[in-house]
């Protein structure tokens, strides 16, 4: 995302054709207007009638009071332009230290309004807060950055260990009916890591929008959960991992959109659990706990689509923005809802996550 500074837009350029004249110009009229009525009042109510009461306004008489408008009036505008200029350059300096903003490629590099000490108040405020969005823009380019090189290597891992596998069976003439079972289900699974984090991604990028629309209806959320716990049976036997439901409760919600966040939650559960997960179901509410090593930074650094910021979770390293696409699906679900992600605990002991679902 590139901040195309100093450049003239279509948008802009008709803004400025359909205006016709520029702020200093508008400025400059309106300077010579404010000079010019009162004189107009003078003349109309004082001089005029005084004249009539003699007598003595005549063709030359109202040439002169025309003649002596018009050089009022241009005086007064070329008084007012060169007013206008004066009170209108900081502002026209720091338009021009936008036109100087280095882009490289799009992106910002490092680059700042200077402030000057003439500046105004007001223009040292704009100043400060545009190079605050600056700050802003470019930690979002870097971000995202991050995240882009972290998710080429997650995607390229799971098609590379696949095609290492596809090679072994094709070269393999003489492998056993019971180890090529093994090399499909692996490759298998390298394949449905590779789909859930495609399907990671563009959940992540439809959950970005402010307004997530929902179709809600009533759904018994320990059925819901049970769902989950039986599709995630295979990780957790390899882990050695239990899993206890417990609770009754039901919500109106969006099936489709919390089954995603509830699934991604517990996924990760599995994963870092030593032994054992607890799941709690309460009106409005889903508690889920392991006894896992803990999340490796606050809940609110994890959950964002774009992390620059590698974690260490469970004595592993995980790339920027790698780990927390499935928290961030988790927290908007939640959001959209009415609800939000709270942990409630982490640390050694393990990870106390609690889904509020919203009181609709």
């Amino acid at each position: 995302m590139g901040l195309g500074v100093g450049t003239a837009t279509p948008a802009t350029r008709n803004v400025g054709l359909r205006s016709g004249l520029s702020l200093r110009t508008q400025l400059a009229l309106v300077i010579a207007l404010l000079a010019l009525v009162p004189n107009v009042v003078l003349i109309l109510t004082t001089l005029v009638p005084a004249y009539r009461r003699v007598g003595a306004l005549g063709a030359a008489e109202t040439w002169t009071i025309v003649l002596w408008l018009v050089g009022f009036v241009l005086v007064a505008t070329v008084t007012g332009y060169i007013m206008s200029g004066q009170l209108l350059a900081p502002l026209l300096r720091i338009t021009g230290r936008l036109g100087h903003l280095s882009l490289e490629g799009g992106h910002l590099t490092g680059s700042r309004l200077a402030e000057s000490p003439s500046d105004p108040q007001e223009i040292k405020a704009l100043t400060g807060a545009f190079n605050e969005l600056l700050e802003d823009v470019e930690a979002e380019q870097a971000r995202r950055t991050a995240f882009s090189a972290a998710l080429m290597h997650d995607l390229k891992t799971p098609l590379v260990a696949a095609t290492n596998l596809l090679q072994v069976v094709r070269h393999d003439d003489g492998l056993p009916r019971a180890d090529r079972v093994d090399v499909v289900g692996k490759i298998a699974a390298e394949l449905r890591a590779l789909i859930e984090l495609v399907q990671k991604m563009v959940d992540a990028h439809r959950l970005e929008r402010a307004e997530v629309p929902l179709a809600r209806e009533h759904v018994d959320l320990t059925e819901l959960l049970r769902v989950l716990v039986h599709r995630l049976e295979t990780l957790t036997a390899e882990r050695g991992v239990s899993v206890t439901l417990t609770g009754e409760a039901s919500a109106f919600i969006d099936r489709r959109e919390v089954e995603r966040a509830l699934y991604n939650l517990l996924s990760n559960a599995a994963r870092y659990a030593n032994s054992s997960i607890l799941i709690d179901v309460f009106p409005g509410l889903v508690r889920i706990s392991d006894d896992g090593p803990g999340l490796g930074a606050p809940l609110e650094e994890l959950a964002q689509p774009f992390n620059d910021q590698g974690v260490d979770i469970a004595g592993r390293r995980y790339a920027a923005g790698a780990g927390g696409l499935g928290l961030f699906i988790a927290r908007r679900v939640m959001e959209a809802h009415g609800g939000r992600l709270v942990s409630e605990a982490s640390g050694p002991r393990g990870t106390v996550l609690l889904a509020y679902l919203g009181s609709r």
